[in-house]
């Protein structure tokens, strides 16, 4: 079973090898962020309209290659579980965004988790090479001052001691999700997203657990019938709650995060921004699927 390991901040990871768009070339070169800057509204509906993302994965991830087709890969992403499929979340990915061979790091003893929006990814030089998303996960190799020494797809390099520091910290790790959730209000919805470029709902929650270091599943459905069930009663903050078709009973199609006073924060859907709900809107207490808890 072949491996590769994504190179660049974050990798698209497409429906097929005919989704992109001309739009979406800056993503198909691995820029994301320059993609979601220059996507009109309408561009961003459309991914979720006419179904053309999967999901996407960030710089260091690992994925198992099914095969190659011409300039693409058909990729499976291990670190986002999916109920079907055991090797975990298939799609297409461009060639280029994957590393040019198998990497095996060498027995570590630690890895670092980027807990800030954003982070430099700095050379030997302590010059940057790229910025990298919230939720990136890399071996950590030694220390140099103020800065952690790391194993990469593209080398050593160097990120600051505080792009690892929680910056943000609860009275538990559910608290500490919400306070980290909250600096994306505003923040426009992307279908498929789970990076600090735009998240989809369950992308959204999906990294906020995977900054420190909770396995979840990668989609609103699969989560829902995993992690802890809650009684309402019990809910506290950083629980999340699930919505479904046919009131409540249907296919599970929206995740939020609990943050107190019977509301959660979501990335609500497709040409929306990340707020704030009350779980009594109309829609939601009709399409109420459950509580379910993966913090400790």
């Amino acid at each position: 079973m072949e491996t590769r390991r994504i190179k660049v901040p974050v990798a698209t990871i497409w429906k097929s090898k005919k989704s992109p768009r001309k739009v979406d070339k800056p993503a198909l070169d691995g820029d994301v962020k320059k993609w979601v800057e220059q996507m009109s509204d309408k561009d961003s509906i459309a991914l979720s309209d006419d179904d053309l993302l999967e999901t996407q994965a960030l710089f260091n991830d690992e994925v198992i290659i099914d095969h190659f087709d011409g300039d693409w890969a058909k990729v499976y992403v291990p670190s986002q579980r999916d109920d079907s499929d055991s090797r975990g979340y298939p799609g297409w990915v461009p060639t280029k965004l994957l590393s040019d061979s198998q990497i095996s790091y060498p027995p570590i003893t630690s890895i670092v988790r980027i807990a800030v929006r954003t982070a430099k990814l700095f050379d030997e030089d302590k010059k940057p090479i790229l910025e990298m998303s919230l939720g990136t996960v890399l071996p950590q190799i030694g220390i140099d001052g103020d800065y952690i020494e790391v194993e990469t797809p593209i080398g050593k390099g160097f990120i600051e001691k505080s792009a690892a520091t929680l910056p943000f910290v609860g009275a538990n790790a559910g608290e500490t999700m919400v306070q980290m959730a909250r600096q994306f209000l505003g923040e426009r919805y992307l279908w498929g997203g789970t990076s600090s470029y735009g998240f989809d709902c369950s992308g959204f929650v999906y990294t906020l657990h995977r900054v420190l270091g909770f396995d979840i599943p990668r989609d609103a459905d699969d989560q829902q019938e995993n992690g802890l069930p809650l009684a309402p009663e019990e809910i506290q903050p950083g629980d999340l709650v699930y919505f479904a078709y046919d009131h409540g009973t249907g296919y599970v199609h929206h995740v939020g995060m609990y943050i107190g006073n019977g509301e959660m924060i979501e990335s609500r859907t497709p040409g929306a921004k990340v707020d704030i709900a009350k779980l009594t809107e109309p829609k939601f207490s009709s399409e109420f699927a459950g509580f379910r808890r993966y913090w400790r």
